[in-house]
């Protein structure tokens, strides 16, 4: 008993004694941190195995962490979370302490446990002896960060990192979070340089393949052909498995496609027995590869044929009319038809998938866009018919109305047709069973096409193709007589329903031209308000770019004919705002000159000089002064006096704790110059730039009161 006792105390993991310390690591490593070890591998398998990934898309560098899809795999994480736990609680001499913490983190970012996560990886790295633990909980805290969406963080480890000696597994493992966070900023440049630094210095296997076949995505984003390809091959040397290697596969084809204008080698595989159940995932990448050359019209037939053969997988079909609505959209600028195939993305888009809200979002900030767009558009075309002369305005709608009367009609003829095909291909009959010609809806339109091509369009009668009618061997003659009689007849009668027919459809083209002519902005007035009407378009269009659709340059574009077409516009505060941030350097360039010079009151200059400005109490003192002074003015009715003291003032003390209500004061002063337009640009501006004031009630009241 004395002896267990005195082992029992040698063995305490507050000793340092090489016996306690055995004692420790032995059970450390071969109890709790292995069964730690394997709950977290097998609950990233299982993590694998649930989420397929998307190869049509580029993948992300680190694969999304789902809550959603975590169910099978929780039991495990927690599991290692306890287990690892342990080591910390009865082993916390064990050399084994660090790897265990480190493995505690990594199973609570994984379980979307963020916050925990982060405190564990502090808590390595300021109390760990090791250095390159630190390094390694570093790199893991960056990527938490990453994950909780706070970048300035993650930057900042990042540069913490950038001074710190890495070896080969810490040096692989931050180059490779370095290039998941350019990914997430939307910098594909800097990524792949990463992506190329980090695959240097890791081990063969499917992960490495699969980062090069990100690295060969993000080349192919950027036009680097070349580069893209060398990564595919190396995805093939990398032991990949066998879904990683079939699209690598089909990487290479699109980028020899690409370089040699041939669809050879995709035809070759459509033909291969072993690609049946993968033929919607080639024509996907046939369409891809023609959409990259501009072939739009092949694009379009190999998408649509991807979407037919991927019946029973609604991810892919998603994928396809995603490609779709994005080559209509940013290629073809046919906004409706992006439209209808984003509608179509989500309607196919299983609801826990995660860009379905981000797709959501585009689809319903695409039907504002069309809605501007469509008002600019219309706008732009009406004040263009105004300029004509009245001969040239006549021609021109005459032509408008028969152009859209045929079009009609084709629609029309082009929807029976298709019918009539629907019909025909969705048969449950034998591919090789053959109809007779009759029944057969198809050949029936092939025939009859070609008989009248041959023949004409002549009546259904006896003896339709002879001059003289013959009934058996009997033969009717007719007296020339009577026969040109007769036949003068027919033609007085057809002459005249020719006449009637052109008559009607001239009278229904003289409505449809009256009916256009109402729309066109005839007088003063009426262009006017057509102006305004595009003006609000067009500001609305640069607005959308920049807020929803992020492409600045579109923004800058809509922005910059804002400015130059309707000059002193009530939207150019605004829009000069929105062009000076768009610049390098927002707070000195031509916009933000342009806007503190012509707007000094506007709540757009006050917004822009914020940045820069921290009152301190004297000035806070000066500026109430003022308010009190310029109120009094305001009192005795001297409003001009008032506005220009008003003006000074909100110029001079940006970002005061009394802004709002010198604002206000603003505004009530215009109201008594009977300034209506600066009256409504400055209520507007003040729902905007002070939505939690206590006088936004007062400003809704007097926007209610306008409207």
């Amino acid at each position: 008993m004395f002896f267990f006792v005195i082992f029992s105390l040698s063995c305490s993991q507050y000793k340092n004694g090489p016996l306690s310390k055995t004692w420790h690591n032995t059970n450390a490593k071969y109890n709790a941190l292995l069964i730690a070890r394997e709950d977290y591998k097998i609950a990233n398998e299982i993590i694998l195995t649930n989420n397929k990934e998307t190869y049509e898309e580029t993948l992300p560098i680190f694969r999304k962490i789902d809550s959603t899809r975590l169910d099978s795999a929780k039991l495990y994480l927690t599991d290692a979370i306890k287990k690892s736990s342990i080591i910390a609680e009865r082993h916390s001499n064990s050399r084994h302490l660090d790897e265990a913490y480190l493995l505690l983190g990594k199973a609570r970012l994984e379980k979307q446990e963020i916050f925990n996560a982060l405190e564990t990886f502090k808590y390595v790295n300021t109390t760990s002896k090791s250095a390159s633990a630190k390094t390694e909980a570093l790199i893991w805290l960056m990527r938490s960060y990453i994950e909780n969406e706070d970048l300035v963080s993650a930057n900042q480890v990042s540069d913490l990192l950038k001074s710190q000696k890495l070896n080969g597994k810490n040096k692989s493992q931050f180059l490779a979070t370095k290039a998941y966070y350019h990914q997430l900023q939307n910098e594909p440049a800097l990524a792949v340089v990463f992506l190329d630094e980090a695959l240097k210095t890791m081990k063969k296997g499917n992960e490495k393949a699969r980062l090069h076949f990100i690295a060969a995505q993000l080349y192919a984003a950027l036009n680097q052909l070349v580069l893209s390809r060398k990564n595919y091959n190396q995805v093939l040397k990398n032991k990949p498995s066998y879904d990683l290697e079939f699209h690598a596969n089909l990487g290479l084809i699109s980028s020899q496609s690409l370089a040699k204008n041939t669809n050879i080698t995709f035809e070759k595989m459509l033909e291969d027995r072993k690609n049946q159940d993968l033929r919607s995932k080639i024509f996907f990448k046939m369409g891809e590869t023609e959409a990259k050359k501009n072939n739009f019209e092949s694009a379009i037939l190999h998408f649509n044929k991807a979407i037919s053969e991927s019946l029973n997988n609604p991810i892919e079909k998603a994928s396809a009319y995603k490609a779709l609505g994005d080559m209509y959209f940013e290629k073809m600028l046919d906004y409706e038809m992006a439209g209808v195939y984003y509608d179509s993305t989500l309607i196919t888009l299983p609801k826990n998938e995660q860009n379905n809200s981000q797709i959501g979002q585009k689809a319903m900030f695409l039907n504002d866009f069309i809605k501007y767009k469509k008002a600019y558009d219309l706008e732009d075309s009406l004040q263009r018919l105004a300029s004509m002369n009245p001969k040239e305005l006549d021609y021109k709608l005459e032509q408008m109305v028969i152009e859209r009367k045929d079009a009609k009609k084709k629609a029309e003829e082009s929807s029976i047709t298709n019918s009539v095909l629907k019909i025909a291909t969705t048969s449950t009959m034998p591919k090789d069973f053959k109809r007779w010609l009759l029944y057969d809806p198809v050949e029936s339109i092939k025939a009859k096409n070609d008989f009248v091509r041959s023949w004409g369009n002549r009546p259904l009668e006896d003896n339709w193709r002879r001059s003289e009618k013959t009934m058996g061997s009997f033969s009717i003659k007719i007296e020339k007589q009577t026969l040109d009689t007769e036949k003068t007849g027919v033609k007085t009668m057809a002459s005249s329903e020719i006449e009637m027919k052109e008559l009607l459809a001239k009278k229904e083209i003289d409505e449809e031209k009256k009916e256009l002519l109402k729309k066109i902005p005839i007088s003063n007035i009426q262009k006017m308000a057509s102006k305004r009407k595009q003006e609000e378009a067009l500001f609305q269009i640069g607005k959308i770019y920049k807020l929803k659709f992020n492409d600045e340059e579109k923004a800058k574009t809509s922005f910059n004919n804002l400015i130059l077409n309707f000059p002193r516009s009530v939207y150019e505060p605004e829009a000069l705002y929105y062009l000076s941030i768009m610049e390098k350097d927002a707070q000195n360039n031509a916009f933000s000159a342009r806007l503190l010079k012509d707007y000094p009151a506007s709540s757009f200059s006050r917004q822009l000089k914020k940045g820069s400005i921290k009152l301190s109490v004297d000035k806070e003192t000066e500026a109430q002064t003022l308010y009190a002074k310029t109120f009094a003015i305001y009192e005795s009715n001297q409003f001009s006096e008032a506005i220009a003291l008003i003006d000074q003032g909100l110029n001079e003390y940006v970002g005061s704790q009394i802004e709002d209500k010198m604002a206000m004061l603003r505004i009530m002063i215009l109201r008594k110059l009977g300034n209506k337009d600066q009256y409504i640009v400055s209520l507007n501006d003040f729902m905007r730039s002070y939505p939690s004031s206590d006088l936004i009630l007062k400003a809704k009241e007097l926007l209610a009161v306008l409207n």
